[in-house]
């Protein structure tokens, strides 16, 4: 597997319109750029994430990296030069599983065993839909590195964002009749046991009936291309042990029948609502008790900031 597939997936589906069409650009010998953010609309401040590789000497991890945004043009009506669009600092997001970065460490090529995630920008926003390029510099191992990669910004989402109504999802759970145990959790025993119980045992729509908030990652942590799926749901679940008393914490599983490339309708509730592009996963969101999504995270979050999302919630309903 190539590390750009360790950056940026999709989970299948029949559609001309990708969800995020991405085409990274070589800038010099050393790195190349690309997207790793599922969705991006105008008009909303949004996280923004970029993955950084050489094929040669692995991923780029830790430190920081600047970001500088230009807008190219719609579709038919490409621009001859680019209008510049805003900046941001992006920082490094590890998978869970990889260290956190310190605030004086500095960005290196890292192999997949020592470090594995993305740099993400909080609080970007973009003006106008269409292709839109970013391009990162960055200094890794003491040498200034730049690269560009293309994009592609939607009128609007087609994923639920904070603000939201929740679906309702009446998730299937271990011992369903209508459904064989890998389309609870591709994980599952032929005997149906699970290996995150504590993600298992409620659907989302019995936590939003109860008042209770709820956070909801959607994943196929066998079939999940990027690899991300298994280590994000994992953390979900240490999440559900520590702090399953005061809120609810669901996996719902993407494919109904992977060989059929069938999804689960829980999941298509939450990642592809209107068919429209290509379905991708992992997704996190995050369900207030009033049954509002506050919060989400697509490809990648980092065992902090799903902690610390959590720990606000249940200390504002302490």
């Amino acid at each position: 597997m190539s590390i750009a597939a360790l950056v940026l997936t999709g989970c299948g589906g029949d559609s001309d319109d990708d969800a995020a069409t991405t085409t990274p650009t070589q800038q010099d010998r050393g790195v190349v750029a690309q997207v790793a953010s599922y969705e991006l609309v105008i008009d909303r401040d949004q996280r923004f994430l970029v993955g950084l590789f050489s094929d040669d000497r692995g991923m780029v991890s830790h430190g920081s990296a600047e970001l500088t945004f230009s807008f190219l043009g719609e579709e038919g009506n490409m621009l001859d030069e680019p209008t510049p669009g805003p900046d941001a600092m992006a920082t490094f997001v590890p998978v869970p599983g990889s260290p956190e970065s310190t605030n004086s460490e500095s960005a290196a090529f890292t192999s997949p065993s020592e470090a594995r995630g993305v740099y993400g920008a909080e609080a970007v926003r973009f003006d106008r839909a269409g292709f839109w390029e970013v391009a990162v510099d960055i200094e890794i191992d003491g040498t200034q590195h730049s690269a560009t990669a293309a994009f592609d910004v939607r009128e609007e989402s087609h994923v639920p964002v904070p603000g939201d109504p929740a679906p309702r999802t009446q998730n299937l759970l271990p011992g369903d009749p209508d459904a064989p145990p890998d389309a609870v959790d591709s994980r599952a025993e032929d005997d149906g046991t699970v290996p995150d119980p504590e993600l298992h045992e409620e659907t989302v729509a019995t936590a939003i009936d109860a008042g209770r908030p709820v956070m909801v990652v959607v994943s196929t942590p066998v079939y999940c291309v990027s690899r991300f799926c298994g280590p994000i749901t994992d953390t979900v679940q240490e999440l559900a042990q520590e702090y399953g008393e005061q809120m609810d914490f669901v996996h719902l599983e993407v494919f109904k029948d992977f060989e059929a490339n069938t999804l689960n309708k829980a999941a298509v509730e939450w990642i592809w609502p209107d068919r429209q592009g290509e379905p991708a996963e992992p997704w996190v969101f995050l369900v207030d008790a009033s049954g509002t999504v506050i919060e989400r995270w697509d490809n990648v979050a980092s065992e902090r900031n799903l902690t610390e999302a959590v720990q606000a919630v249940v200390e504002g309903i302490a």
